[in-house]
């Protein structure tokens, strides 16, 4: 390629696309790849598959570790990438709704894998093929091969995972091509061998459920039939018990089995339709898993609280969330957290209080000190604050001078008693004054 890639540079000058602003951008890209393409001499599949592979390393440079960390297999990395969609949805607001892109895929029994991309984005589903081949060899360093599978095809084959709008490719790895995994000795199939009791399972996941193809729950946990309060004996339908707050589908059988890599959350009804039972009703974050002997769904979750008080409330206590479940962990530290931010609030209420006093006492501190100010020397006056012995001074030459009102009594005689008041504030802020200008100490 490196002798194509010194006229790469006229491609823009020699293909039509690049000049053309109002076709969509799918045939925007298409055209661009075909016209490369036939620049660089190549076939427009190999074209699409290096612009895949291209692509998914562009991603894989900027988020090389948590891609690595989505899954340990091919099959789970695909499983794991409905859970990362959900985060950056969540992150920027967003739910996963009927239309929302999602991923399944299945290992046939002849250990190839069979990926369904739901409601594709037509940019990524142009660039799937070169991406899946690209995912395996950077991060599992495996070598497979990617065929798309049309839908007659599937549906001839009875694989057809439904009437939505999905791209499903079949994934064949080079090595291990027609090879199955071996179950782990001892291991049975039949669930009459399953070594745990309803109860004991029951118990030991209370925020569980079962439901069948007809949506009739099978199996309820204790802690979800505590928090419905519903008879043991009682024939019971997903959509009468359960709302599916995310992803926004319709609560079917089929619709969920199309959507079993993405996190569900679901919501508990009441009988009880007044405003005390709807401040009652609980969400369930957890996931669907098909259970193939039984076809049945089963549902896993915890109930998303992280308050004692919404616990509370709900009619449950710490003892129905099982140790094993992290649940408990975020309320105690919810608590924790309440309990630190009243006891920071209490500080902060204190530490106003004392900084109020403290400015209090330093204003009567400030008052005492111009008090003894007027009486004494400042220096004398600081002196006497601080708690120090006052040491006499000794002054060889002063003068001293002794004034008095003459006649003040015959004065005050004739005068009103504001007047005589008047008169003597005028005659001390003269001397005042004076005393001031001449630096004399006054008693």
């Amino acid at each position: 390629y490196r002798d194509a890639e010194k006229n790469f540079h006229n491609i823009s000058n020699r293909c039509s696309y690049t000049d053309c602003s109002g076709n969509e951008e799918t045939e925007d890209v298409s055209g661009i790849l075909q016209c490369t393409a036939n620049v660089l001499g190549l076939k427009f599949e190999e074209m699409k598959e290096k612009f895949g592979e291209e692509f998914f390393n562009i991603c894989f440079d900027e988020n090389e570790r948590v891609l690595r960390a989505v899954g340990g297999t091919l099959q789970d990395f695909f499983n794991g990438f409905d859970a990362l969609l959900e985060h950056i949805r969540t992150s920027f607001g967003r739910q996963a709704t009927l239309e929302s892109p999602s991923f399944l895929c299945k290992e046939l029994p002849e250990g190839n894998l069979m990926l369904h991309y739901f409601h594709p984005h037509q940019i990524v589903a142009f660039a799937m093929t070169g991406m899946i081949k690209a995912a395996a060899k950077k991060i599992y360093r495996l070598e497979v091969e990617v065929e798309q599978v049309t839908n007659d095809k599937l549906c001839s084959e009875g694989t057809n995972p439904g009437n939505c709008s999905c791209l499903t490719f079949l994934i064949k790895e080079h090595e291990n091509a027609n090879t199955t995994k071996a179950l782990p000795p001892g291991t049975s199939q039949s669930p009459l061998d399953l070594r745990i009791s309803i109860s004991t399972f029951c118990r030991a996941f209370p925020f569980h459920l079962m439901f069948d193809p007809n949506m009739l729950v099978l199996q309820l946990g204790e802690g979800l039939r505590k928090q419905l309060r519903c008879d043991s004996h009682k024939t019971l339908k997903f959509q009468d018990c359960f709302d599916i707050v995310s992803p926004k589908i319709s609560a079917t059988f089929e619709r969920v089995l199309l959507r079993l890599s993405t996190p569900f959350v679901i919501r508990t009804k009441l009988e009880d339709s007044d405003s005390e039972s709807k401040d009652k009703v609980m969400e369930i974050k957890g996931q669907m898993i098909h259970v193939p002997e039984s076809n049945s769904i089963l549902f896993l979750g915890s109930p998303c609280v992280d308050k004692l008080d919404e616990l509370m409330g709900r009619g449950l206590h710490l003892s129905d969330i099982p140790i094993h479940d992290a649940t408990r962990d975020v309320i105690l530290v919810g608590e924790q957290a309440k309990a630190q931010d009243g006891l920071k609030k209490r500080m902060d209420k204190l530490k106003a209080t004392l900084e109020c006093t403290h400015q209090a006492l330093e204003e009567e501190k400030k008052k005492t000190v111009d008090l003894l100010i007027s009486i004494f020397p400042e220096e004398v006056a600081q002196q006497l604050w601080q708690g120090q012995q006052v040491q006499a001074r000794k002054f060889d030459d002063v003068t001293m001078l002794f004034s008095d009102i003459v006649g003040f009594t015959a004065i005050c005689a004739q005068c009103t008693p504001m007047q005589v008041i008047s008169m003597l504030n005028e005659l001390y802020t003269r001397f005042d004054h004076q005393c001031g200008f001449l630096d004399i100490y006054k008693v």
